[in-house]
C-alpha cells in the first residue's frame, strides 16, 4: 500500500506502508512532514492491524478528513482520499494488485504528469517482465491451463513426468497519493 501526494515543488511523492506505523504533520519528527499552517505537529497516524490499514487523527486542531469525512479512526481502503491541512493523499495498491480502477488512475496521473502512451506501455511491459520473470525450469502455465517444465523434457522410461511448480506471486503494497491543491 502507499500514500501518494503532491510536493510544493509540483512533483509527486509515494510513501510505501508497511507494517510499521507512521505519522503525518508539520513536525521534523514526523514522518511524512507537511510545511502547512493547517496541519499539526503530529497530526495523523496510519497504522497496519490487523491485516487492514488504519488512519487515526492525533487530537489535530483541523482534524483529519477521509472521503470529505471529518474521522478520528477510519479503516482505509484502496482509493480513498484523505485530507490533512491544504494536502490531499490517495490511498493506493499497486496496480499488479489493485485492480482496473487503481492501474487506471496511476495510468492517467502518469499521462497528466507528461508520460507518453509509448514510454507507459514499454514500463508496464518492464515492470510485468521484472515481476514475473520466467527461468529454465520452473513451471508455467499452457494457454490449456495445464503446468508444463522447460527443465528435462523428456519424460522418464516408466511414464512419470515431473512438474515444478512456480513460487506463488508476492502481495503487492498499496500507495496512497497526496495532491496539493493549485493556488
Amino acid at each position: 500500500m502507499k500514500l501518494r501526494y503532491s510536493k510544493q515543488d509540483g512533483g509527486t511523492k509515494e510513501f510505501e506502508l508497511g507494517e510499521k506505523s507512521i505519522t503525518i504533520g508539520r513536525s521534523p519528527e514526523a514522518d511524512i512532514i507537511l510545511l502547512d499552517d493547517k496541519v499539526s505537529r503530529i497530526h495523523c497516524g496510519v497504522r497496519f492491524w490487523d491485516g487492514e490499514f488504519y488512519i487515526k487523527d492525533l487530537k489535530s486542531k483541523n482534524g483529519t478528513l477521509v472521503n470529505n469525512r471529518r474521522v478520528e479512526v477510519a479503516k482505509l481502503g484502496p482509493g480513498d482520499i484523505i485530507k490533512v491541512g491544504h494536502y490531499t493523499f490517495t490511498f493506493e495498491q499497486d496496480a499488479g494488485a489493485g485492480g482496473t480502477e487503481t492501474a487506471i488512475r496511476e495510468i492517467n496521473d502518469e499521462m497528466a504528469s507528461g508520460k507518453g502512451y509509448n514510454t507507459l506501455l514499454k514500463q508496464i511491459v518492464s515492470d510485468g517482465e521484472k515481476a514475473a520473470p520466467h527461468k529454465s525450469g520452473e513451471a508455467r502455465q499452457t494457454a490449456h491451463g495445464a503446468e508444463s517444465a522447460d527443465a528435462d523434457r523428456s519424460a522418464p522410461a516408466d511414464g512419470t513426468r515431473k512438474v515444478v511448480k512456480a513460487p506463488a506471486p508476492a502481495r503487492q503494497p498499496l500507495k496512497i497519493t497526496i495532491k496539493r491543491p493549485e493556488s
